[in-house]
């Protein structure tokens, strides 16, 4: 190779270096100065708004470069709004990121109703919590125990039908026999919480044991409500005497279908970056969500609000999604005649 080709070639590589976006400017450059967007799939007030807002005042001192962030709510159907805001929309530079529901990267499995992502192709950081799901009544409902809900019909709320809200009834009702009658329409947590006070519904699927002892406390209390059968991945021993769901489905597909539907509580409030972010950021921001969870400071706050707090990390969640996107076709079929069988 002559002189001249060699010092063309090694020109080259420094001029492709300085001007790559990964190597001409390191992190803390690109992030100083800068606001990120925070992006919450459901309204202000709920529990998944103040998973994001405790998160984004913590979160920017462990990114390089301290950058701050700004809260951007985007209800709509259970957080599906927001999902594919963050996948065809949201910047994909590392300046923006979000909360959505942890079943919404489920969903496409039985319908692509509304559907505008791939989930297997976003980049997870992490989950704030692991859920024991449960299904309430408010104690106004017509029902006492869960053996009730088999013979009489009783409204429950929801938001989007690719919401737990409104999965979770649809399971019950095909697999064991419940009555719930799904009434959507509802934007969030506090919209669905009002609705049961009002007297609107009789009660929800789909929230946590531990999201009602940190945000309805009183609801405990005084025993305005009654929790009929326990949804989670494994039994809560807080709730002694609680049906469980592997205790009701009969069949080994049935016990699948289960695991396929309430596999998502292992991630119930992920955070995740639009597909496309360089690789080196998407890291940053994934070491930023873990070092938040294990602040002194932020977990001190998160105690004073009765918030728990639950790691899952980029690796397990990527870990869920692609398992179950993995299910045997059989199973995802009878999954969604499952789901719409309302």
């Amino acid at each position: 190779m002559s002189p001249h080709l060699k010092r063309y070639l090694s020109g080259a590589l420094v001029l492709t270096a300085l001007t790559s976006p990964v190597f001409a400017e390191p992190l803390a450059d690109f992030y100083s100065g800068k606001m990120l967007s925070l992006v919450i799939g459901y309204p202000p007030g709920g529990g998944f708004d103040s998973s994001a807002r405790i998160l984004m005042r913590h979160m920017g001192k462990h990114i390089p470069g301290q950058p701050g962030m700004v809260p951007r709510n985007m209800p709509g159907a259970g957080s599906l709004v927001a999902t594919n805001h963050l996948y065809n929309l949201a910047a994909k530079d590392g300046t923006e990121f979000g909360i959505i529901g942890g079943s919404v990267p489920f969903g496409p499995l039985w319908s692509r109703d509304g559907v505008k992502f791939e989930a297997t192709k976003f980049n997870w950081l992490g989950s704030m919590d692991r859920w024991t799901g449960i299904a309430l009544m408010w104690g106004q409902a017509p029902i006492t125990s869960f053996d009730k809900a088999l013979t009489q019909e009783v409204t429950v709320g929801a938001t989007g039908s690719g919401d737990v809200t409104s999965i979770y009834p649809r399971v019950l009702n095909a697999l064991i026999k419940t009555r719930f009658k799904v009434v959507g329409g509802y934007q969030g947590t506090s919209d669905l919480s009002l609705a049961m006070e009002r007297g609107e519904i009789h009660g929800r699927l789909g929230w946590c044991w531990d999201c009602v002892k940190a945000e309805k406390p009183d609801w405990i209390a005084s025993d305005k409500i009654k929790i009929m059968i326990q949804l989670g991945m494994v039994k809560d021993p807080e709730l002694p005497g609680v049906p469980h769901i592997f205790d009701l489905v009969k069949t080994d597909e049935d016990r699948q279908i289960v695991k396929l539907v309430f596999g998502s509580q292992d991630m119930a409030r992920p955070f995740v970056a639009p597909p496309g972010v360089p690789h080196d950021r998407v890291v940053a921001l994934r070491k930023a969500f873990e070092a938040t969870l294990s602040d002194k400071d932020f977990l001190a706050e998160a105690q004073r609000l009765n918030m728990p707090i639950k790691l899952t990390s980029a690796a397990e969640i990527e870990k869920l999604i692609a398992d179950v996107y993995a299910t045997p076709q059989p199973v995802i079929d009878r999954a969604a005649a499952v789901i719409g069988s309302n």
